[in-house]
């Protein structure tokens, strides 16, 4: 069992940890001196039977702290010391009756009776962590018999239908989500910024969770009128199963249907909407990523195919099955802002993935065929990042061989990646359209970059 301190005070570090040791020997006490500390251990050294906080903290807010653990571990006991006033004055009662073995341990430390009341309150923590069983959240496991499913993707969710692991090394991972429990976005931000990009669930899960969702979001999609203001986080839900299914399991009947419903659903939406401005104004920007950029794309491209007054819904249908599948094959979602070579060699990148972003358009075409009823995506895809006077890539054509669709879906998908997470103002989208100019405002582009500047406009708010 361990338990987390937070305190700035090392001489109660070690009051504390000599109690600890004297009469709970086999318990790990790991001490932290602030909130970016004790959320780091949170993070990486856990699970944690119960918190020990000090309300004198001067650098942090005691109360966001236990808010922010709890909100991160799930429910623990807290011991709170501190001077009496200061735990009244800076722990609020709703998080002190969080837990019915919450406790308060007033300060000095230095007293006889310290002891006795220690081992007393933390007894009851100990007994309630116990019977949670906090010591068999890890697990020594098969790698093998686990699936890796970006983290971006649980952030569509706040209950998650199978349990949730982290790898800590190659063969031990810890459950940090149980299946059917309450999670929360910023839960999965604390791993996020530990630049932690996948989590894990069990092979045998995985099929079920693909298969039932995808079961899901075919009703729902049906059932989701535009006006819904849900509609864009189930049309993003909708792309993640598809893109992991597809990866998983290949192009099955079941994912070809959900691909038309929602391919039906992003084209009415697009048409219910009328402007990019509006689609726009509630568009949800937390998703930032493969989905969402390909959501963006979709949206942009259908304003821009309008523009060029194309009425066929088979045309505009296209644009949004390619706009899906164009980066199904990429392995990380900070891949989708790239959008030249230059740019990845910047990166921290080896051989190896500089050898498969190359070849990425031409990998998500080889699905993109697969789709019968959608002819000629793949040449789309294939050709997503090649630019006039064969600068782009991967085959660098020449300008004879650019279509005035392949104008239109480059240029949507280099602004949608632009665009995806930031904001949505006048301002950034004129520095995105001056940006354009060296690349996109020749041959074919030209045309598509003068609709942009008509479609890129915010309505301002009345």
């Amino acid at each position: 069992m361990k338990a987390l301190l937070i305190s700035e005070n090392k001489s109660d570090w070690e009051i504390i940890r000599n109690i600890l040791k004297v009469h709970y020997s086999q318990m790990e006490l790991v001490c932290t001196i602030n909130a970016t500390d004790a959320i780091n251990a949170a993070t990486m050294d856990g699970p944690f039977g119960f918190f020990l906080l000090d309300c004198n903290l001067r650098q942090d807010d005691p109360n966001k702290l236990g808010e922010d653990l709890i909100d991160l571990m799930g429910p623990r006991p807290i011991l709170f010391f501190g001077h009496a006033s200061v735990i009244k004055d800076r722990i609020s009662q709703s998080l002190f009756d969080s837990n019915q073995f919450n406790e308060m341990i007033y300060k000095p430390l230095d007293r006889n009776d310290l002891l006795a009341e220690i081992k007393e309150k933390v007894d009851k923590a100990l007994s309630w962590a116990q019977e949670e069983e906090f010591e068999q959240s890890i697990e020594e496991v098969n790698p093998e018999e686990f699936i890796p499913m970006k983290i971006r993707g649980f952030y569509l969710y706040n209950i998650f239908p199978y349990d949730i692991f982290l790898s800590i090394t190659k063969t031990n991972y810890i459950k940090i989500i149980s299946a059917n429990k309450n999670y929360s976005h910023s839960t999965l931000a604390t791993y996020a910024k530990k630049n932690i990009k996948f989590l894990y669930i069990k092979k045998d899960d995985q099929l079920q969770y693909l298969d039932s969702e995808a079961d899901k979001c075919l009703t729902l999609l049906e059932k989701f009128e535009p006006k819904n203001s849900d509609i864009y986080i189930l049309q993003l839900r909708s792309i993640t199963i598809s893109h992991q299914y597809i990866l998983a399991l290949g192009v099955t009947p079941k994912v070809q249907s959900l691909m038309e419903a929602l391919v039906k659903s992003i084209y009415e939406t697009s048409k219910d909407k009328f402007s990019l401005s509006k689609v726009l104004k509630g568009y949800p920007k937390l998703y930032e990523g493969v989905s969402s950029k390909s959501l963006l794309c979709a949206y942009i491209s259908q304003s821009l195919g309008r523009k060029y007054g194309w009425d066929s819904g088979t045309t505009l249908k296209k644009l949004i099955v390619s706009s899906i599948l164009q980066d199904i094959t990429l392995a990380e979602d900070s891949l989708t802002k790239i959008n030249t070579l230059d740019q990845f060699k910047e990166g921290d990148f080896d051989e190896k993935e500089f050898e498969d972003f190359i070849n990425h358009p031409m990998a998500a075409a080889k699905y993109a065929k697969q789709f019968n009823n959608f002819s000629d995506i793949d040449f789309i895809i294939e050709a997503q990042h090649e630019l006039p006077g064969r600068l782009g890539f991967p085959n660098r054509p020449s300008n004879s061989k650019f279509t005035q669709i392949t104008a239109v879906f480059n240029s949507a998908q280099y602004v949608a990646a632009e665009i995806d997470g930031g904001e949505f103002t006048n301002n950034e989208f004129a520095v995105l359209l001056r940006s354009m100019t060296k690349h996109y405002t020749s041959a074919l582009f030209k045309e598509a970059h003068k609709h942009l500047k008509s479609i890129l406009k915010i309505e301002p708010e009345k």
